[in-house]
């Protein structure tokens, strides 16, 4: 239930009971949200229907949720897409290199793709390559040279 304290007088009314005050109080210009102290002057109170819960509003250090108000007081949906860690966005790199890659090293990019761990510098990444995709010896060579140079390039 929210709950509103008209910024006039101080009295404290549950949504429902606004209009009413509003009527007979010659102070009130606004009303304020209890549980998030937003003010809505005239009736824009109407278009609030939720802010903080109990949990946001009792235990404040310790809550964890995402809570994100607009410009009125409404709580906005909370963001989709978050930033990506520097090997996040190393794996998305991979997947993009895998689906443009061509035909002689779509298998191994394939294989690179399943893993979550696959190193960003270029010495590692070499060693990694050759205990969990076993590319060893001169031809092996030649594949990790392409599939850095595709990673680099995308």
């Amino acid at each position: 239930m929210v709950f509103f304290c008209c910024d006039g007088c101080g009295e404290t009314l549950k949504k429902n009971q606004v209009d009413g005050h509003a009527a007979k109080c010659r102070d009130c210009y606004a009303v304020s949200c209890v549980d998030c102290s937003v003010s809505f002057p005239g009736d824009d109170y109407r278009t609030h229907t939720s802010c903080i819960s109990e949990a946001e509003r009792y235990e404040k250090t310790v809550y964890k949720g995402a809570r994100k108000l607009d410009q009125h007081g409404n709580q906005t949906q909370p963001q989709k897409y978050k930033k990506l860690t520097p090997q996040e966005a190393w794996n998305q790199t991979i997947i993009t290199a895998a689906e443009s890659a061509p035909p002689s090293l779509k298998s191994y990019m394939d294989q690179l793709c399943v893993h979550e761990n696959v190193p960003r510098k270029e010495k590692q990444f070499r060693n990694f390559t050759v205990n969990s995709l076993r590319l060893k010896g001169a031809e092996g060579e030649r594949v990790k040279d392409e599939i850095w140079k595709l990673l680099v390039k995308v």
